[in-house]
């Protein structure tokens, strides 16, 4: 867990570091082929960049479920990095810098919404159905697959809620579960 006690500038290294390490997690486990193979979420940029959202909204659910200033402020962060990732990787694509901003925009605007959704919907612990039929609204998988990522989503989901509070907080999101 981060400490509070010392610094400003130590505790806010640890957050950095926190939030780097369940960066690095959710995006490595956002990108794992399974979902793509067998989940049926498309394999494009713009299906990764959801997919990397749908991992984000799983790891902000369970923040929120820790609660506090730091859950908070780690949500905030993390979130602030998914978008700098987007846009680098616009970058990496070669996409010019005059249409970066819009770009990013638009993801940005998707990843709010679907990761509102979707933490919306796991924290009223809505059926697999419900989940389902967000992820299908909103386009992350093959309508014929839904189901399958949205039981996955609930295994990823029972993983994180098996976890230490302390390791959350942390950035050590065990993944592995699909």
């Amino acid at each position: 867990m981060i400490a509070f006690s010392g610094s400003w500038f130590r505790r806010r290294g640890a957050l950095k570091k926190a939030v780097a390490e369940a960066y690095g997690r959710l995006v490595r486990e956002a990108l794992m082929p399974v979902h793509y193979e067998v989940h049926g979420v498309p394999d494009t940029f713009e299906g990764r960049a959801q997919m990397v959202t749908v991992m984000t909204a799983l790891a902000c659910a369970r923040f929120a479920d820790v609660g506090g200033p730091l859950a908070a402020e780690l949500t905030e962060r993390l979130n602030a990095r998914v978008l700098d990732g987007f846009d680098a990787a616009y970058r990496e694509k070669g996409v010019g810098d005059h249409s970066i901003a819009r770009k990013v925009r638009t993801l940005a605007e998707g990843h709010s919404g679907l990761g509102r959704v979707l933490v919306a919907a796991l924290q009223a612990g809505e059926s697999e159905e419900a989940l389902a039929d967000v992820l299908r609204r909103n386009g992350v998988a093959a309508p014929e697959k839904v189901g399958e990522l949205a039981a996955a989503l609930r295994r990823y989901e029972a993983l994180f809620s098996a976890q230490p509070d302390t390791e959350i907080l942390s950035g050590g999101f065990a993944c592995g579960a699909n």
